[in-house]
């Protein structure tokens, strides 16, 4: 009787110590999955237009490019410390105003919008004076011209319309 009893407890506490084990390893897994697919994936999350506040560009950063786009009314401000703002005049919705983050990647270069109906970085390269940037998911590609002066992109917005 006694041998039984004491096999007993072991494969309860075998099969306690391996359930214990399985949940930490799912735990482990299922973070990295999370921080893994975040930065893949970068899901849309809401499909609504929403309104944000103009970021403010402060005079500490410095502006590397500023680029046009008038034919389409969009523009473009690129910083020296990789953020930057994307502005489009939208003659039937709201204007679109994001803030970016962009960085080199080998010959081209990578932006990230913070727009959630923009789910995959753009692709933006450099020829001559002129910046094209294409993108997946029914973006556009577009090509802007460079602006040797500081864009003030609100004022920007305020010409298209006035068109």
């Amino acid at each position: 009787m006694m041998v039984k009893s004491t096999k007993k407890k072991r494969s309860h506490i075998g099969l306690i110590i391996f359930t214990i084990l399985l949940v930490i390893l799912l735990g482990i897994l299922g973070v990295n999955y999370k921080r893994f697919a975040s930065k893949q994936l970068n899901p849309v999350r809401d499909n609504k237009v929403v309104k944000k506040d103009s970021p403010k560009i402060t005079k500490t950063e410095k502006v590397v490019g500023s680029y046009r786009d008038d034919q389409d009314g969009v523009a473009i401000v690129l910083n020296g410390n990789g953020t930057g703002r994307y502005v489009y005049a939208d003659k039937n919705n709201p204007d679109t105003d994001d803030s970016l983050t962009w960085r080199k990647d080998g010959e081209r270069y990578l932006i990230n919008l913070e727009d959630r109906d923009v789910t995959n970085p753009l692709t933006a390269a450099f020829d001559n004076n002129k910046l094209v940037i294409t993108g997946s998911n029914g973006w556009n590609t577009e090509t802007f011209q460079k602006v040797n002066e500081e864009l003030n992109l609100q004022q920007f917005l305020n010409d298209i319309h006035k068109k």
